[in-house]
């Protein structure tokens, strides 16, 4: 994990919703609101862990920065230029600064084509060189994520997962790009390789100053490579803030329900340890409850949850929330959701501004 290289945000994301059209009951054409107003920026050689249930709109989010994805609406700046404006041929330009590592690297590798062919044809399509260059830079890209040369000529069946994921990370690497997007890239990978591909990802980044938005569901590995973290849940954003302050002091309900579910490594810790379970199902993307979405689901849950959508409010840490528990009572006022009973349904009184709760931690 580095520290970011520069004070400006070289990735600038704000309001980025994407909507679909999808048949809904009475096979009527109904709105799924995939993703709903997100933001979020990212510096040179920082990684944005994106973490959420499946169907949180995480690998949407980060195939519509790309713009794999149309987006409804909503801004993505890289460098400053605006991306969801350009025609398709400024974008392709624009394509070499940003590049994606899929899930399964081998359903994203051709397999009719040696890896020779895989990594020739990303670097033909942004550089003017002659077949001996190309030759030597797909040699060298093999060489930096750990590969020998002498793999070139073989085709994608003859090798292991882990090694899929290096030539899927190579062909990322082959236009030198700024940011990254890796959606689920180590999740289909044994452990070993899992750590494997992480450190190879960290000393790339330690040497090109790479921008990583880490989507995945382990919370462990997130928390290794991730500087900051966002947390989605149906579409949204409810919590976005340092690892650290994710992982120690979460301040949504919906954090704390998923770190809770998280396993500990320490068998002693994990028998001891108090667990928030979490009720139900996600809900219906296209028929989502009315006011918080969460709030069907939420052991906190009170009176304005079911009428008024929070709003992602700044706290005094840096981290931002969208929770009524820091706005209207009872008033958390940026303090860890953690300080409340596991289960508070029955407690559904505003807390007034003295009732703030407030703990040592802060």
């Amino acid at each position: 994990m580095t520290n970011p290289r520069e004070s400006e945000p070289f990735l600038q994301v704000s309001d980025l919703s994407v909507t679909f059209r999808v048949t809904g009951s009475g096979f009527r054409r109904v709105p799924l609101h995939a993703v709903s107003d997100v933001s979020f920026t990212l510096q040179p050689g920082e990684t944005l862990g994106l973490v959420g249930e499946s169907g949180s709109g995480k690998s949407t989010t980060g195939r519509a920065v790309l713009r794999l994805i149309e987006p409804t609406h909503g801004s993505v700046r890289l460098r400053g230029e605006e991306l969801t404006e350009m025609s398709r041929k400024e974008l392709r330009r624009k394509r070499q600064a940003m590049q994606m590592v899929f899930q399964d690297p081998y359903s994203s590798l051709d397999p009719s084509m040696t890896i020779a062919d895989s990594l020739a044809e990303a670097i033909k399509q942004h550089e003017d060189l002659g077949r001996t260059d190309v030759r030597e830079r797909a040699s060298e890209l093999l060489d930096e994520v750990g590969l020998g040369r002498h793999h070139l000529d073989r085709y994608p069946y003859e090798f292991s997962g882990g090694q899929r994921q290096r030539i899927a990370i190579a062909r990322a690497l082959a236009v030198r790009p700024e940011l990254i997007v890796c959606d689920e890239a180590v999740s289909a990978l044994d452990v070993s390789t899992q750590n494997q591909i992480i450190k190879l990802l960290e000393r790339l980044q330690d040497q090109e100053g790479v921008g990583y938005l880490f989507i995945a569901h382990d919370l462990a590995v997130v928390r290794h490579i991730s500087d900051r973290v966002a947390v989605m849940y149906l579409g949204r954003v409810v919590e976005q803030g340092p690892v650290e302050q994710i992982f120690e002091r979460p301040m949504h309900p919906y954090t704390n329900v998923l770190l809770s579910a998280h396993p500990i490594a320490n068998p002693a810790r994990q028998r001891g340890r108090e667990r928030t379970v979490l009720r139900g199902e996600l809900p219906d993307p296209t028929a989502p409850p009315s006011g918080c979405a969460f709030r069907t689901r939420c052991p906190h849950e009170f009176e304005p949850c079911a009428t008024e959508l929070p709003d992602l409010v700044e706290m005094p840490n840096g981290s931002f929330v969208r929770c009524h528990l820091h706005d209207q009572g009872p008033v958390l006022g940026g303090s860890t959701v953690r300080v409340l009973p596991p289960e508070s349904r029955g407690d559904r009184r505003a807390a007034t501004s003295d009732e703030t709760v407030s703990t040592d931690a802060e």
